[in-house]
């Protein structure tokens, strides 16, 4: 899912308070938030579960340009999903 404008400008406000503008690993200055929003799942044994009582959480990555350093943030907390995964903004 493509992140809007205005929720691009509101995570950016967000992570500006605590995010390294500068790569922990690397040190380079190419950390850069990626426009989508992406979702990580339950393990399950290698089984792909859709829906029922897998646990399923969006997030929205924070990477290293140069060697690919990535971190993770949870959509929900940062108040651009509801908990439902649907857009606060609709």
């Amino acid at each position: 899912m493509k992140l809007t404008k205005k929720q691009a400008d509101k995570i950016v406000g967000e992570l500006n308070k605590f995010i390294p503008h500068f790569c922990p690993i690397c040190h380079s200055g190419e950390m850069s938030i990626n426009e989508n929003i992406f979702e990580m799942r339950e393990f399950n044994g290698g089984n792909l579960i859709l829906g029922g009582q897998s646990a399923v959480f969006p997030v929205i990555p924070l990477s290293c340009g140069k060697c690919g350093h990535t971190i993770f943030f949870n959509a929900v907390l940062l108040g651009i999903l509801n908990k439902e995964g649907k857009n606060i903004d609709d």
